[in-house]
């Protein structure tokens, strides 16, 4: 991966955009707060009306993607499957409850939580984040 030296790596968070998605959102946004992550906001992008076009876009620049492929959002696959192509470094969190993890996405990172307590999955986002910075070259 270039980087920019200086430069704080970004993150994109992919879920749906319904309740359950905003509760990961939000946690997931809530773990990177402090570890000098720019966390991209797709509800803050202004590339235009076409959300589609935001969010690839919005792929290219990240650095690190975190996806919750919990209920396999034909959005957010597509989305996964985008930044895979562009080989992003990108962290699939998967709620406990969900039988296993699709076939294809076997091998690639993956955070699985529980759903009545996203203060672990904050915490594991954490370390997965920190790794990721240390591997990066990006500690600032």
């Amino acid at each position: 991966m270039t980087r920019t030296i200086g430069r704080k790596p970004k993150c994109l968070i992919l879920t749906p955009f319904d309740a359950v998605g905003s509760r990961i959102y939000n946690a997931s946004i809530r773990a990177l707060e402090n570890l000098h992550i720019e966390v991209i906001r797709i509800d803050h992008v202004t590339f235009g009306s076409n959300i589609r076009t935001a969010v690839l876009r919005a792929i290219d620049v990240a650095d690190l993607i975190i996806a919750d492929i919990t209920r396999q959002n034909p959005n957010v696959m597509y989305e996964v499957g985008y930044a895979h192509a562009l080989r992003k470094r990108t962290v699939l969190l998967i709620s406990q409850e969900t039988s296993r993890l699709p076939t294809d996405l076997l091998g690639h990172i993956y955070l699985t939580y529980d759903p009545s307590n996203l203060r672990s999955l904050s915490e594991q986002i954490v370390r997965e984040a920190d790794r990721f910075i240390k591997q990066s070259g990006s500690v600032q």
